[in-house]
């Protein structure tokens, strides 16, 4: 290890120490904390009250380009459960580095050992191992905090700031915290260079007076005094964070979602009835759809029942910190600082509801650590109900345990209707008539220019808001564009072209790393390093005034007390790191992960699609490439059949087929993919001729060869999901009742579904269709026939849920009280066999990840 990277070493655990330590006063069973532990295995470790370990911690950093292996980690893991206090002590590895795909495995096994599956565990520590290490691994995590030392001391100074006796100022306040933290991180300093054990122990009431805060808790912080207070702020707190703030009047506050994996079709759903049941929630929408809207709704409409929903910011979080998150979401709300003990006790309260929104957001680590510390409370179901919210259902699901099943919500587009109804409030609130004629003209206008994303909640209040002073530009780039001109020139923000480029580049960047945020010390240092790009390209860039027009405009706000800046919206992010690719400022990652679909869509609208985006996309985004499709307008040359089949390998699983090609008379171009032959252009004849014993696609003469790829793609799709023509199902054999006939439909189905996943996903993507056609297994409980005055019916109440089927006659036991259950029919459900439903999913599932309609006939 360098010298540099040694002395970061030391500072990263003494960040960690600090944090720690302020922790401790925070938790009543805690006595003290002790630095340089036990025989290098430990460098953190908790005690307890009467003396015992708790909890120990080794710290480690990684230099950015090596990780974390799986010998390096099974080195300190058996090195820690041979110790004496790991028989009842809890051990964490806390690293700033990334983990390697052994590491990961590492990780994963530790995670399952937590649930009670040794099974991972046994298999990497290998034969000959103690029982004893089984037990101590069993409560041993790895925990990746990526954060920089500057960021783990600010949040410790946020913590301080809200123990710390009431000040004068806010600068005062945080001036005493700055200073309190200092005085413990250098304390820490003196303890840790002790060679006696005991010297290196420092308790509960000498951390309390270097911080000059009480030992205990106030008894005005605690939860109990502070839940009323928080509900009367929440019933009229709206949180402008989360709203383009140019359209706030016109943003939809009353927000609609569906219950996903219904047999109903589904039910729309007012938001506020995502609380209707006792498990955890996930809530998911494309960007723009209106999440965060709903979130703060739910949070609104919850406090006026009497109802407590905590709305927190996901890239607010610390990786073990889920308390400080909660805080942080009660501190907003009572516009004070908020001690993470306040937050414990929020989260330990089963009457609480906390909303991580941007869940699915958070970098890959971050969310891995989230997952850790969700997996005990949610697996147990105690404490406060959880709801997740973000972009990614699957991104999400994976955030918990296996062992629950989720409700799963999703966002509902704007309506026609609904949009109608927004044009005439915005314009009567701007002072002018509107009729409904008028209103549907504008709509009409709108419609047009922003086409399958006029459901879009913020695109639709962008473009209103466009619409009177310059008209709206076409496409979602030039929308994206032109609004943040308007925002620039009414905060008479000056050089905006620098800012977009400058942020573009830092989007680039952060997007790299599967985030849309940073702490304010690497938010300095990008924006750092996108003002010398600029500069060498001849553009003068401060990186002061580009923050401050950045800041002036709206475009970046922070989180949390100057902790984390984000974008105003996570689509700015998206369209200027788009648009940074697009001007050449910022190359193309050499990988692609779920979140980076939108940037290369805004990408590939700003400068249109070339063979090397191509390519990346159908390696990495397979799904995205349908979309991306519509922006290549690359002349077909000569070459043009070799690429094809290059792109048609990463999206069909029908390998080694050439593609031949030919141009008609109209100039359009036919292609298909006849086997035992090579990839070439033939004349018109031979492609007729070959289109009579093969599928064959025609698409348009501006059309681009990730165009042609993507309909022989679809042909191929439509004719794997084709189901031949069946007589209505038989409702049951002979002897079968009606929760045998459901059952074994409901497994069947369920075959047939993994079968045509595996069989029509693209290579190395079947998780993600898996992922999003969601759940095959069921609950359900069939009621006694009833009549209504059309036909005979049988009522069932169902839930949709992993793998399991089981299906119980009204006289069978009651579903679970506090549950949330559908509602529909026998015969609905036996409506159709199972094959013909499972293809129903799997088309379904995949025109959610492409395009609306796509494999419509």
């Amino acid at each position: 290890m360098s010298g540099v990277d040694t002395v970061r070493g030391i500072a990263y655990q003494q960040a960690q120490g600090v944090l720690e330590a302020i922790g401790l006063l925070e938790d009543p069973t805690l006595r003290s904390v002790r630095v340089e532990g036990t025989d290098d295995a430990v460098d953190i470790e908790l005690l307890t009250r009467d003396g015992t370990l708790h909890h120990a911690i080794q710290v480690k950093v990684r230099a950015l380009d090596y990780t974390w292996g799986e010998s390096a980690l099974l080195a300190v893991l058996k090195r820690w459960a041979m110790l004496p206090d790991a028989a009842h002590a809890s051990f964490e590895f806390l690293t700033d580095g990334r983990l390697g795909p052994s590491g990961q495995r590492v990780q994963q096994a530790l995670e399952a050992a937590a649930e009670g599956s040794t099974g991972p565990l046994a298999e990497l520590l290998g034969v000959g191992i103690d029982e004893s290490v089984y037990i101590a691994l069993g409560k041993a995590r790895i925990r990746q905090d990526p954060y920089n030392t500057s960021a783990l001391l600010a949040r410790a100074e946020r913590q301080v700031a809200a123990m710390l006796p009431s000040a004068r100022t806010e600068e005062d306040l945080r001036e005493q915290a700055t200073k309190a933290v200092d005085r413990l991180f250098r304390a820490l300093f003196d303890f840790a260079s002790n060679p006696e054990p005991q010297l290196r122990e420092m308790d509960r009431q000498l951390i309390a007076d270097l911080l000059g805060v009480p030992a205990e808790q106030s008894p005005a912080q605690r939860w109990s005094a502070v839940r009323e207070r928080y509900l009367e702020a929440a019933r009229s707190y709206i949180d402008h964070d989360v709203i383009v703030p140019a359209v706030t009047s016109i943003q939809v506050r009353d927000t609609s979602v569906l219950r996903q994996h219904t047999s109903d079709g589904g039910q729309k759903l007012r938001v506020g009835e995502l609380l209707g049941g006792s498990g955890p929630v996930v809530l998911a929408g494309r960007t723009g759809a209106g999440k965060s809207t709903a979130a703060c709704i739910l949070r609104q409409q919850a406090a006026a029942d009497g109802k407590v929903v905590i709305m927190a910011h996901a890239e607010s979080y610390l990786p073990g910190r889920l308390g400080a998150l909660t805080a942080d979401g009660l501190a907003a709300v009572l516009n004070e600082a908020c001690p993470t003990a306040t937050g414990d006790q929020a989260l330990s309260d089963s009457n609480v509801t906390l909303v991580i929104d941007g869940a699915a957001e958070i970098a890959e680590p971050t969310r891995r650590a989230m997952q850790q510390e969700l997996l005990a409370s949610v697996s147990a179901g105690h404490g406060a109900r959880i709801v997740l919210v973000g972009r990614d259902m699957a991104a999400i699901r994976a955030m918990l345990p296996t062992s629950v099943s989720p409700e799963m919500y999703r966002m509902v587009p704007l309506e026609y209707e609904r949009r109608v109804e927004l044009v005439e409030r915005a314009t009567t609130a701007n002072g002018r008539s509107c009729t409904p004629h008028m209103a549907r003209a504008v709509v009409t206008t709108l419609d047009k220019t922003l086409g399958d994303a006029a459901g879009n909640p913020l695109l639709f209040s962008m473009a209103m808001a466009l619409l009177d002073e310059q008209g709206v530009p076409r496409g979602r780039a030039g929308l994206y564009r032109a609004f943040i001109e308007q925002l620039a020139a009414r905060s008479g923000a000056t050089a905006i072209s620098a800012v977009r480029t400058a942020l573009g580049i830092v989007y680039a960047r952060l997007l790299n790393d599967g985030r849309r945020y940073a702490d304010v010390y690497e938010w300095h240092h990008l924006l750092s390093q996108a003002a010398s790009t600029l500069r060498s390209v001849g553009l003068p860039a401060d990186v002061s005034a580009l923050d401050e027009a950045a800041r002036r405009c709206g475009l970046i706000t922070s989180l949390g007390w100057e902790q984390t800046v984000v974008p105003m919206h996570d689509s700015f992010a998206d369209y200027l790191a788009g648009a940074a690719h697009a001007s050449g400022a910022e190359p193309l990652p050499r990988g692609l992960s779920a979140g980076d679909d939108q940037r290369m869509l805004f990408c590939a609208e700003i400068r249109g699609v070339d063979e090397a985006t191509a390519a990346l996309v159908v390696r990495d985004l397979p799904f995205t490439a349908v979309a991306l499709a519509g922006h290549d307008r690359r002349r077909l040359g000569q070459e043009a059949p070799h690429e094809v089949a290059a792109l048609l390998r990463h999206l069909s699983s029908a390998q080694d087929q050439a593609v031949v090609m030919s141009r008609l008379k109209d100039g359009r171009v036919l292609a298909l993919r006849p086997s035992g032959a090579e990839s070439a252009w033939v004349d018109e004849a031979r492609a007729f001729e070959l289109a009579q014993t093969r599928h064959a696609a025609v698409v348009d003469k501006d059309a681009g060869p990730l165009a042609v790829a993507t309909r022989l793609w679809r042909q191929e799709m439509l004719t794997r999901l084709r189901q031949p023509a069946t007589l209505a199902p038989r409702r049951s054999e002979p002897g079968q009742t009606a929760a045998e006939a459901l059952a074994r439909h409901t497994e069947q189905t369920a075959l047939v579904v993994h079968q045509l996943i595996d069989f029509v996903a693209p290579p190395g993507h079947a998780a993600a269709l898996r992922a999003q056609v969601g759940p095959q297994g069921l609950r359900a409980v069939i009621g006694h026939p009833q009549q209504d005055t059309l036909s005979m019916y049988t009522p069932v109440d169902y839930q949709h849920g992993d793998d399991t089927v089981v299906v119980e006659a009204s006289d069978g036991p009651s579903f679970p009280p506090g549950e949330t259950w559908g509602c529909t029919t026998l015969e609905h459900l036996l409506d159709s066999p199972p094959t013909a439903m499972a293809a129903q999913r799997v088309r379904e599932a995949i025109e959610a990840l492409t395009t609306g309609s796509w494999l419509a006939p």
